[in-house]
């Protein structure tokens, strides 16, 4: 991925995903669903779906910041 991903980012998104339900999915484009366990390999391998992941997540993070700001 383009973005560098700080270490630390990746233990939150790892810690995030590994508290969260086992049904959980991901739907990827090109990539279809991917569920927990997977988003948690990937991520831990930090390989192109782990970094496609990490961006959902910055992107979601910086859009709940500026919707935090504008109140």
């Amino acid at each position: 991925m383009t973005n560098y991903i700080p270490d630390e980012f990746w233990e939150v998104l790892i810690k995030r995903y590994e508290r969260m339900p086992s049904h959980i999915k991901v739907v990827i484009g090109g990539f279809g669903a991917v569920g927990k366990d997977k988003i948690i390999e990937h991520s831990k391998k930090r390989d192109e779906i782990g970094a496609l992941i990490a961006q959902i997540e910055l992107n979601y993070l910086k859009l709940f910041k500026e919707e935090a700001e504008s109140l």
